[in-house]
């Protein structure tokens, strides 16, 4: 994986699966798009008293608001530094990616986003690395990239060698003191919505270490134990005597 391709790769599988579900579900009527921003907030200048109304357009939005260490891995791997504290391997980086799944719309339809949404990405639960493959290998990359995010592509986000774990979506469950602080936060309208927890995501930042040293040569050395803390039994003592 690398550090500035592993999660927004991993927002882009995610934004397909959905967009994917709600093509299928809307044919042959035109869908929704599935967007990344932000739930919108309400418009800076308000309508005036007299003027209709107007009909707020369906959309579903997956929008990656934290994102945390994974305990698991954190604590797997002592740190690889030497005795100056220079470090001499790598230790992986593992995150946690908490979305927020929103749903915008008039009447119900903001419901049947929403339930489209839920129903898609708990399908995949472990999504599998043949999907992220074939998504990532549909991005038309242009001869010449002129934009970061032209070689989001080459994101080995499929390879067990780079991404050791599958990565794995499962709904959070989030209580209304929360939920109130993140909405607060937006500055947006209250819209349905369900939260999710994508995890596991490698960041590897492409640094080379030096190869460690070779065993040269091995040595045993026995010492005496000035104080014994337990008597050996008498066949499991050895005797060494003189001569050669």
């Amino acid at each position: 994986m690398t550090a500035q391709f592993a999660v927004p790769a991993t927002t882009y599988v995610l934004q397909q699966v959905l967009q994917r579900r709600v093509k299928i579900a809307y044919d042959p009527l035109t869908p929704p798009t599935v967007s990344v921003e932000p739930p919108p907030r309400p418009p800076s200048t308000p309508s005036t008293p007299a003027a209709p109304r107007q009909a707020e357009p369906a959309g579903l939005y997956l929008f990656l608001h934290h994102v945390g260490p994974n305990p698991a891995w954190r604590s797997m791997h002592e740190p690889h530094v030497d005795a100056s504290g220079r470090r001499v391997a790598p230790s992986p980086l593992a995150v946690d990616l908490h979305y927020l799944l929103a749903a915008t719309g008039a009447d119900l339809e903001r419901e049947v986003l929403l339930g489209l949404g839920v129903a898609a990405l708990n399908r995949h639960g472990i999504v599998p690395r043949k999907l992220i493959k074939a998504i990532l290998d549909e991005i038309n990359e242009p001869d010449t990239p002129t934009h970061m995010l032209d070689r989001l592509t080459t994101e080995p986000l499929h390879d067990p060698a780079h991404q050791p774990e599958q990565i794995t979506v499962s709904q959070a469950p989030v209580d209304v003191d929360l939920s109130t602080k993140i909405w607060s936060a937006l500055q947006s309208p209250l819209r349905p919505c369900a939260h999710f927890l994508v995890t596991t995501v490698f960041l590897d930042f492409g640094d080379t270490y030096p190869p460690a040293r070779k065993v040269e040569k091995a040595r045993v050395g026995v010492r005496p134990d000035p104080s014994p803390a337990v008597t050996l039994p008498a066949d499991d003592t050895v005797t060494v005597g003189g001569g050669a």
